[in-house]
């Protein structure tokens, strides 16, 4: 964690950018005021990261109108602008996949330079820890779907024009310039209690979740009339389909540290079953497997299965485990991220994956949450206690309740390899699977730990 204070204490808000080649999903903002500055957007623009941002509108004009010209003109640079009328007031930067920022500062040249704010910027990992993602994942979700929320437009930026020469006049600001806004005012959110707020999280995520799945079973029914002759026909089709968009997204659509799935989502939007007809075609044309998709199927799958079997896992040893991760794609990628020193390794800058996954296995094997669960016993729970239907309900309980979470070990990792443990029930669902269902141009939340 980085204390930002600017002149204070010569720590400012450019300095934590993303440098070229830090892998980011995608960026959120949520900032209410903003004029000049160009740090931020430059900073977005380079690296060809997709930014959703919202900000204040009322009758103050709270965003400079060249700066809302700016915004508008950068829509084809995968700049998406929205604004909530009265009560916005956050200052929220997040880089999904590198740290988050939330502090005072505005988007104004004053505020990232000159001025005294304070704020701290959390790296990735502490966000995970803290079990922060999901909380900035709920908190822009909900922005996302507030029925005040409306995309910017050159209308509304005419009718700031307009407000913006009547303020010219200080006589007149509350008088005229508030009654010439046609966007009804806000006066503010509910109370919710924390309880409430989480149910609501909860709910949102059963829609999204059961959402996702149905498309998910409906590949699966298309992608097993499209098996290259490489995959043995007995091989289930939820995993099949994870493959097919496993090999789809490493190979068709990302491009080295850049994940540019936004773009393809906006292209294939308009008509999803034809971008998946035509991948499923390319899919049926493969002679071999291009990312080693096989391995997958013959060998890590299979003993996923086998060591999370409901007869097998509560009897699963510390080095099954290791195999598990070794296996998991979710996992394996957030080992790659994790600080060594946050396991205990203080004597090496970098250390090759191999020996990454044999620190961190053990090093979570005994890592008990609230309640007294380990890895397995949390597995077992979301897997085997209760009923299929509600899996959806368990996953989210040992992902955003306090007293199920285990750090480090989050919502990818175990829909991933409930997934490979039974694929009858759910298909295996990790990032990589949500971001290639986006860019075949479904609507679905990729989700960050």
């Amino acid at each position: 964690m980085i204390f930002i204070a600017n002149g204070i204490n010569g720590s400012y808000l450019r300095d934590i950018l993303p440098p070229s080649g830090a892998e980011v999903d995608g960026v959120m903002a949520a900032i209410a005021y903003g004029s000049d500055e160009e740090h931020f957007l430059k900073n977005c623009i380079d690296n060809k990261y997709r930014l959703d941002i919202w900000m204040r509108f009322d009758h103050t004009v709270p965003v400079s109108i060249p700066l809302l010209k700016k915004l508008l003109s950068l829509t084809h640079k995968n700049i998406f602008w929205y604004q909530i009328p009265d009560i916005l007031h956050s200052k929220v930067i997040w880089w999904q996949g590198y740290g988050a920022y939330i502090g005072s500062a505005n988007l104004t040249d004053r505020a990232w330079i000159t001025n005294i704010e304070a704020g701290v910027f959390i790296i990735d990992l502490e966000l995970i820890d803290s079990g922060l993602v999901a909380e900035l994942d709920g908190f822009f979700d909900r922005l996302r779907k507030l029925e005040q929320s409306f995309p910017l437009s050159k209308e509304i930026i005419d009718e700031m024009e307009q407000i913006n020469k009547a303020r010219s006049d200080i006589n007149i600001i509350n008088q005229i310039s508030k009654k010439m806004r046609t966007v009804k005012e806000f006066f503010g959110l509910n109370f919710v209690s924390k309880s409430h707020s989480m149910e609501r999280r909860k709910e949102t995520f059963r829609i999204e979740w059961n959402e996702a799945l149905t498309i998910l079973r409906s590949i699966a029914k298309e992608v097993i009339k499209y098996r290259p002759a490489w995959v043995k026909e007995n091989i289930p089709s939820a995993w099949q389909t994870d493959q097919f968009l496993h090999a789809y997204y490493y190979n068709n659509v990302r491009e080295g540290n850049r994940h540019p799935y936004e773009e393809f989502y906006q292209g294939n939007k308009r008509n999803p079953s034809a971008a998946l007809q035509e991948t499923l075609a390319w899919w049926k044309s493969l002679k071999e497997p291009p990312t080693r998709e096989d391995q997958t199927f013959y060998e890590s799958a299979p003993y996923i299965q086998k060591m999370l079997s409901k007869d097998h896992i509560l009897k699963l040893t510390q080095g099954e485990f290791q195999k598990i991760c070794e296996y998991t794609h979710a996992t394996k990628d957030h080992i790659t991220k994790i600080q060594l020193k946050r396991m205990g390794v203080d004597s090496q800058a970098s250390m090759p994956i191999e020996e990454r996954i044999i620190i961190y296995s053990k090093w979570l094997w005994e890592i008990h949450n609230q309640i007294g669960m380990n890895v397995a016993g949390l597995l077992n729970y979301v897997l085997y206690t209760g009923e299929s239907n509600l899996m959806w309900q368990r996953l989210f309980e040992v992902t955003n309740d306090e007293k199920y979470f285990i750090p480090h070990y989050g919502l990818n990792s175990i829909a991933e390899v409930i997934g490979w443990a039974q694929p009858e029930v759910i298909p295996p669902r990790n990032g990589r699977t949500s971001k290639a269902l986006r860019a075949l141009g479904y609507d679905v939340m990729v989700y960050s730990s």
